[in-house]
């Protein structure tokens, strides 16, 4: 009974420094998955943040030329209306 208890203690004994060692494995890989995402998010983080960037300034480039299109459509009528008074007269 004494060797059987000794060769029970013995198993489990190996069983679970094997397992620890498994253990100490997947969260050794849990950690580096982690940093490399982590290190992934930054990078998708500063590349969204130079696309908003170009997004602003091409918004802000849309805005100036709507507005001189507003401007050259009112140049447009006024001149059409001149044109008209000109040889309508």
């Amino acid at each position: 009974m004494h060797l059987f208890v000794k060769a029970t203690t013995e198993r489990l004994s190996n069983e679970t420094a094997s397992l620890e060692e498994q253990e100490a494995g997947l969260v050794n890989d849990c950690v580096r998955e982690l940093q490399e995402t982590s290190h992934r998010i930054g990078q998708l983080h500063s590349e969204l943040t130079a696309k908003s960037d170009v997004i602003a300034n091409q918004n802000e480039k849309i805005s100036d030329l709507m507005t001189k299109i507003a401007g050259l459509e009112k140049n447009s009528v006024k001149v059409i209306e001149l044109y008209l008074r000109l040889y309508s007269g």
